[in-house]
C-alpha cells in the first residue's frame, strides 16, 4: 500500500485532500501534478524573495523545510517517470542524462553518452 499523497484542497470545505493512489493510476498522476504545481509555486515565491535581496539568513531559513519537502516530492515524481525514458535514444542533454543516471543508481548509459 502506498503512502497517502496530497492531492489538493477541496474548494467546498477548504480541507486538504489526500489519496492512497495506485502507482501509475489517474489519482497518482493528479498527485504528481499537484506536487509539481506546489513546487513551482514555492519556487516562484522563493525566487521573488531572493531577487528582492532584502531577506536575512534567518528569514530565508524559514523556507528550508518547505524547499526540502518540495524537492523530495519532485525527485519522487521524476524517479517514477524516468523509468519510461528509453535508454537507446540520444535525445537528452548532458544534465538530463546525469539526473537520469543518478536517479537510477549511477548506472551510466553508454549508448547516449
Amino acid at each position: 500500500m502506498t503512502s497517502p499523497r496530497y492531492l489538493g484542497t477541496d474548494p467546498a470545505t477548504g480541507h486538504s485532500v489526500y489519496v492512497s493512489a495506485e502507482p501509475g493510476g489517474a489519482l497518482d498522476l493528479l498527485a504528481d501534478e499537484s506536487s509539481l504545481a506546489a513546487a513551482a509555486a514555492l519556487h516562484a515565491v522563493v525566487s521573488a524573495v531572493l531577487e528582492a535581496d532584502e531577506a536575512t539568513a534567518e528569514e530565508l531559513a524559514v523556507f528550508a523545510p518547505a524547499l526540502t519537502d518540495a524537492l523530495g516530492e519532485v525527485i519522487g515524481v521524476a524517479a517514477k517517470h524516468i523509468e519510461r525514458i528509453p535508454l537507446d535514444q540520444p535525445v537528452y542533454g548532458t544534465a538530463a542524462r546525469a539526473l537520469r543516471d543518478a536517479l537510477r543508481g549511477g548506472h551510466e548509459d553508454t549508448a547516449t553518452g
